[in-house]
């Protein structure tokens, strides 16, 4: 009888732990060191999805080259990418001896003064455009502009933290209404990134709004032809 009592115990000790563990792998009991990497798994892909990177972390080369291709293949749904919805964007190009500007929503919108041709046009004279940045752009004189060559001190696809273009009274000069010009001036204060493509004379002046960097302005006028 001695034995009987702690044979008893024992045995009843070892039925407890089995029931423990078939509760625990059937999911009905504790949970598995498993089951808590899972959940914490859960509990954490919200962070992990605010950390990902999102279209207003995209850097200024990226988003260019974005541009580039979507010009180049004739995208104008890309390219709106670029035009914010809001402000839309303006065109400067000077068909006489003063420069004119004119805004557009989209870039469906856009006829060039040059035969009336759409933006998408100026791909013609943009062949390839390997982006550099540069803290000035190379100086230009209308003298060089013989023997084929462009005028630059150099040539390339080349941008800068706009600076200059903030402070440019040139639309006093496009005959704009005054809401325009207001509309003007406060683009040109959003302006941070300028493009300039020295064999077209091109230039590309992007802001990021918070979601997108956005073109709000395309000069595509020809130096020293006034």
């Amino acid at each position: 009888m001695r034995y009987f009592i702690p044979c008893l115990l024992l045995l009843s000790a070892l039925y407890s732990a089995c029931t423990s563990e078939q509760k625990g792998a059937d999911g009905s009991g504790t949970l598995s060191s498993s089951g808590i990497d899972s959940l914490e798994a859960v509990q954490e892909e919200p962070q992990r999805k605010e950390n990902t990177p999102g279209s207003d972390t995209i850097s200024f080369e990226v988003a260019f080259e974005h541009f580039f291709k979507a010009l180049q293949a004739g995208d104008t749904v890309g390219l709106n990418q670029f035009i914010s919805p809001q402000h839309g964007f303006w065109l400067i190009e000077q068909p006489g001896a003063v420069p004119a500007y004119t805004h557009f929503s989209n870039i469906q919108q856009v006829q060039r003064s040059y035969q009336d041709q759409p933006f998408t046009s100026i791909r013609d004279q943009m062949q390839e455009c390997s982006l550099q940045e540069r803290q000035e752009f190379p100086e230009f004189n209308c003298a060089w502009m013989d023997r084929g060559r462009t005028g630059f001190a150099a040539d390339g696809c080349f941008y800068k933290n706009t600076t200059d273009f903030k402070t440019s009274d040139m639309w006093k000069y496009a005959s704009l209404e005054d809401e325009q010009e207001k509309h003007v001036q406060q683009m040109q204060q959003q302006v941070q990134k300028t493009v300039l493509h020295t064999r077209s004379y091109f230039r590309f002046h992007f802001a990021h709004d918070g979601e997108r960097w956005r073109l709000l302005f395309a000069d595509l006028r020809m130096p020293c032809s006034a």
